[in-house]
């Protein structure tokens, strides 16, 4: 967990370089994203997938599972609005921002359980 929290801060301090409309002031700015992410996908993450997996179901299917990322894509996003919406210290210009750093924020978590 630990080291998937160090991965996640690691992509909060890239994610400004790499996509337009995302503000990360420092460090602890990074590392707090990261805390709070992992906290809300604790507390809510899980519901908003199971949601969503169920209710797009039939694509799911008809993508051989492909759909999965998609909608690992919009929670991810979700989470990250709500974790613009906590910090101060962190600022995303709108929807845009917040689906390519849940893209990033999806391969970081890849990245980490491939790896460990």
């Amino acid at each position: 967990m630990l080291a998937k929290l160090l991965v996640l801060t690691v992509v909060a301090l890239v994610a400004p370089q790499v996509v337009p409309g995302v503000k990360v002031k420092g460090i602890e700015t990074a590392a707090g994203i990261a805390v709070v992410f992992a906290l809300l996908n604790l507390v809510i993450g899980w519901l908003l997938y199971g949601a969503l997996t169920f209710i797009s179901f039939p694509f799911v299917i008809l993508t051989f599972g492909l759909f999965l990322f998609l909608i690992t894509l919009a929670v991810n996003a979700v989470l990250l609005r709500l974790t613009d919406a906590i910090l101060d210290s962190f600022e995303l210009s709108g929807w845009g921002p917040a689906f390519g750093m849940g893209f990033l924020f999806a391969l970081g978590a890849k990245a980490s359980e491939w790896l460990l």
